[in-house]
């Protein structure tokens, strides 16, 4: 068994799974997110039931995102434009704020 690290800002990163809602139905569609921990006393400042809320805490909790492609299939950098665009989209911003919270308190999908 590894030894617990104590760490100032802790990150890290995880797959996250997003149901992308297309004609007649969905499709799972998946990127990696890197997370900032964001500490136990600073959660309850955030409204997660509201957009701007929901919006507020992931531009905390997130740091980045990758493995994203374009409508050609082409790789999509990281920046403060594909960052609104995605936390814009409520699909989006669901399932960033899902796969938070499962990878912090140790929850598996489904669960």
């Amino acid at each position: 068994m590894a030894k617990f690290v104590v760490t100032k800002n802790p990150q890290f990163t995880h797959k996250v799974k997003v149901q992308v809602p297309v004609n007649g139905g969905f499709e799972t569609q998946d990127f990696d997110a890197t997370f900032n921990v964001v500490p136990t006393d600073e959660i309850g400042e955030y409204d997660l039931s509201s957009g701007p809320g929901s919006t507020d805490f992931l531009r905390r909790a997130v740091d980045s995102l990758s493995d994203l492609v374009d409508e050609k299939d082409q790789p999509v950098s990281w920046n403060d434009s594909v960052r609104d665009l995605l936390f814009g989209q409520l699909y989006v911003r669901k399932a960033l704020v899902r796969a938070y919270f499962e990878a912090v308190s140790g929850a598996q999908s489904g669960n």
